[in-house]
């Protein structure tokens, strides 16, 4: 995937294209000196000084160091940022996303198999929480004000329920959980939940649905502090203009030398590092909002579908039962 976004930001992102420009042609007016001047050796001689060439041969190993440390720092500060996004991009799949997916599945099949096979009620639980995810889509997209339009038109909502959301209108990928509690609480009320224990249980996949929400919009909401992205991308920046400077001195006096080889490495340094770093800053500016609709972004449509039909799975798993199993528990059934 990293390989896959690495193309397209190369390719589309106008920024890191324009960047690359920059300092290509820095390395070139870095090298342009050196090779002028490498030639003039008898008249730096004459005043008793030292050739470029001479000066190149007792510096370019300290050149070199410090380039490299440079890059050593870069690239450490990038492996902490990147380590940070990727697991902050992780929790919100697994903890937010999959959280969400696995209270709907739990109560639609607790419910089903315990309380009611009202089909009303078992389809409202799926439509809630596949709801609940696109909000944050649409949170995230500043798209809140089509937002009937959207859950009614992809079937999630009806459209007097898509009112009922615009009456608070505040928070509602989370509090349109209140509905799911509010499922288990009418149907306590009627008498259909019978134990105490399993309306805690119903009560608590309600809780872990809201709270998966909960996740994802502490994660989007709080950023890694901005100092810090902006210490690390002004790192970054000053490695890119000192890499092509050091590295553009040391390719003009290896082209007055005619070593083809060293000139390949010095100038696909410059091309490559800077690159890379750079579209690790844009990777990782993506990983942070994956609801966004970029290219890093969930596929929260094939989500949601996913979800609606894991869920009616749990429900067409119970009328499928072995028939061993289904004989042996058909007259304890309520």
């Amino acid at each position: 995937m990293l390989c896959v976004i690495l193309h397209v930001q190369v390719l589309e992102n106008p920024v890191l294209l324009v960047e690359q420009c920059l300092i290509t042609t820095l390395f070139f007016m870095a090298a342009a000196p050196t090779y002028v001047l490498f030639n003039q050796k008898a008249a730096a001689n004459r005043h008793g000084g030292v050739t470029v060439n001479e000066w190149l041969d007792t510096q370019e190993g300290k050149m070199r160091a410090f380039a490299m440390i440079m890059t050593q720092l870069a690239a450490f500060l990038l492996t902490f940022y990147t380590s940070i996004c990727v697991t902050r991009w992780w929790v919100i799949r697994t903890q937010g996303v999959g959280g969400i997916k696995k209270a709907a599945v739990e109560l639609e099949m607790f419910i089903s198999q315990h309380v009611t096979r009202d089909p009303e009620i078992l389809s409202a639980i799926r439509r809630y929480a596949r709801a609940s995810l696109i909000l944050i889509v649409l949170w995230r997209r500043k798209q809140l004000s089509s937002m009937k339009e959207q859950l009614v038109g992809r079937g999630i909502l009806l459209e007097s329920e898509a009112e009922c959301l615009e009456e608070w209108n505040h928070c509602l990928h989370e509090t349109i959980w209140a509905w799911q509690s509010g499922i288990v609480s009418k149907l306590h009320r009627e008498g259909k939940i019978k134990s105490e224990p399993l309306l805690c249980l119903l009560l608590d996949r309600c809780s872990e649905g809201r709270t998966a929400v909960q996740c994802i919009h502490t994660h989007l909401a709080v950023r890694v502090p901005m100092q810090y992205v902006h210490l690390l991308g002004l790192l970054v920046k000053l490695h890119n203009t000192v890499l092509s400077i050091i590295m553009g001195i040391l390719f003009g006096a290896a082209v007055r030398d005619g070593r083809l080889i060293i000139c390949v490495q010095l100038f696909g340094r410059t091309l490559i590092l800077p690159v890379m770093f750079n579209a690790i800053l844009l990777i990782n500016c993506e990983l942070s909002d994956p609801f966004d609709g970029a290219i890093t972004a969930f596929p929260t449509s094939k989500y949601e579908k996913g979800l609606e039909k894991d869920a009616q799975s749990v429900v067409d798993a119970y009328d499928n039962m072995p028939k061993w199993l289904e004989a042996r528990f058909k007259a304890a059934e309520p």
